[in-house]
C-alpha cells in the first residue's frame, strides 16, 4: 500500500511539474485563460478565480484590465466567452486573451499555448463553448 501511495503522489508531483512549464513562456501575441482538462492544457494553479497574485489583483480584476486592452467590440466578446476552452482558465488572467478563427467562428483562448490544440481539435473545443 505504501508503494502505491509514493507511486502516487510521484505522479502527481510530474503532472503538477509538467502542468506548470506550461503557460509562462512569452509569446509574440496577447495572452488568455481557462481550466484543465488533461495534463496537456492544465495551467498549474491559474485557475483559482479568487486567488491574489503577485500583483494583489483577483482574477476578475486581472481580466478586467486586460480586456480593457482590447476594442470595444473584443472586449465584449471575450468578456462574454469568459473562459478559455482548452484549458478552462479566465480569459484574461494570463495577459491579453487571443482571438483564433476557428470554422468562421471568432474563439478566445488564454495563451498562445493552447491555439495548437484548438485548432487540431476544433469540434471538441467548440462543442464546450455551446455547453457554457
Amino acid at each position: 500500500m505504501r508503494r502505491i501511495a509514493t507511486s502516487t503522489l510521484l505522479l502527481w508531483a510530474a503532472a503538477l511539474v509538467f502542468s506548470l512549464s506550461g503557460c509562462n513562456t512569452p509569446s509574440s501575441g496577447p495572452s488568455p485563460s481557462g481550466q484543465a482538462t488533461d495534463a496537456h492544457t492544465d495551467h498549474g494553479d491559474h485557475g483559482d478565480h479568487a486567488n491574489h497574485g503577485a500583483s494583489g489583483q483577483t482574477d476578475m480584476e486581472k481580466m478586467k484590465a486586460e480586456l480593457a486592452k482590447l476594442s470595444p467590440e473584443d472586449a465584449a466578446s471575450a468578456e462574454k466567452q469568459h473562459m478559455c476552452p482548452v484549458s478552462g482558465e479566465m480569459l484574461g488572467t494570463m495577459g491579453a486573451p487571443q482571438k483564433i478563427d476557428v470554422n468562421g467562428r471568432n474563439v478566445w483562448i488564454c495563451c498562445d499555448g493552447c491555439k495548437d490544440q484548438l485548432l487540431e481539435k476544433p469540434d471538441e473545443y467548440l462543442a464546450k463553448l455551446q455547453q457554457e
